[in-house]
């Protein structure tokens, strides 16, 4: 490859010599969702993806269940008002887009999560999505791509970033919850409703605790059980969590009135922020643990390295500092921004 591939960020990573778009913010005819998280979504009129996320992202966009080009797919709706063409692909799955193809590859971030694989000119163009190298209860481990350009989020893109052993973590976590038990608390972990909120569940499957969730998680949680996910029984939140349990809930809904009228609560932040020495002054929490489903700085180093990637392009986060440690490690790399994408274009 003699000149940068071109590649623009335009509240979505486009590949302009292909009109494909990644992961678009606002409504395309077509765009490649990695994951269903909100953030990385819009009501498109096509969208490729998993099928777990579609199902996730049509339960979020409450766009109704429609046909889609695998035998996989759920039923299609009656409603054409809000019609939307799915193509589901498998990891690994081949779909054809002009005179290139791409593919889909396990992010390990949350179920269904993809990174996408572009292979256009004999260049192999892959964008990383949300990914997550330490291995979830949850989720399909993340594999490892080869690529000549590389687009990675880099949100925990500092060396500050680096989190402690996942197992070490998820025992202290169980402990918080048993010692509030004990003490006659009402733990609370605050986690997203997609993906941690899950992980949780699951790594405190051999507490003995009665769990309870937060509707929009119970949801979530209900789909993961239909996608062939296992997990421990839990209740849906109904405004009364017994004593002795254990709530799940949304940290964006942390200063709601029904916390506040929960038995003796005792919070904790669940979040790869946790690093943070103010996490716990900032999220107004008892104690924070620092459990992501995030890559942390070793291991976003460790994922562009093994990608191999000549041209490397860091996105979201701490997309300049990023950039700028891969630098000193040698590779070309550079922050994709909305002032760069002329100089990409013309190159």
């Amino acid at each position: 490859m003699t000149a940068p591939y071109p590649v623009q960020y335009r509240r979505g990573v486009l590949l302009p010599e292909l009109g494909l778009w990644l992961d678009p913010r606002v409504r395309r005819e077509l765009g490649v969702v990695s994951h269903a998280h909100g953030d990385h979504i819009a009501r498109h009129g096509t969208v490729v993806c998993t099928e777990p996320t579609y199902r996730i992202l049509a339960h979020r966009t409450r766009r109704g269940q429609l046909s889609a080009n695998r035998s996989t797919a759920t039923k299609p709706s009656k409603s054409r008002a809000t019609a939307v063409i799915p193509r589901l692909l498998a990891y690994g799955e081949e779909l054809a887009h002009r005179d290139a193809t791409l593919s889909l590859h396990s992010a390990g971030h949350v179920l269904g999560s993809a990174q996408v694989l572009v292979r256009h000119r004999d260049v192999r163009v892959l964008y990383s999505g949300d990914i997550k190298l330490r291995a979830g209860r949850t989720v399909a481990a993340l594999e490892h791509v080869e690529a000549d350009v590389l687009i990675v989020e880099s949100t925990f893109g500092r060396p500050h970033y680096r989190f402690p052993p996942v197992d070490s973590v998820l025992e202290s976590i169980c402990d918080f919850c048993q010692d509030s038990v004990r003490n006659d608390r009402t733990p609370v972990l605050f986690g997203y409703s997609l993906g941690k909120g899950q992980e949780l569940l699951a790594c405190l499957a051999d507490a003995g605790l009665p769990l309870h969730l937060h509707p929009a998680l119970y949801a979530i949680t209900e789909l993961y059980r239909e996608l062939g996910v296992d997990l421990p029984a839990a209740a849906r939140y109904d405004g009364h969590v017994p004593a002795g349990s254990v709530l799940i809930w949304p940290p964006h809904l942390r200063d709601v009135p029904a916390l506040g009228r929960l038995h003796n609560p005792r919070t904790a932040y669940i979040s790869g922020w946790a690093v943070d020495r103010d996490s716990v002054l900032h999220s107004g929490c008892d104690v924070a643990f620092a459990l992501s489903d995030h890559c942390d700085f070793d291991d976003l180093c460790t994922y562009v390295e093994r990608s191999g990637a000549s041209q490397v392009y860091t996105l979201f986060g701490f997309a300049e500092d990023f950039a700028h440690q891969l630098r000193r490690r040698g590779l070309d790399a550079h922050a994709l921004t909305t002032e760069q994408q002329l100089t990409l274009a013309l190159a």
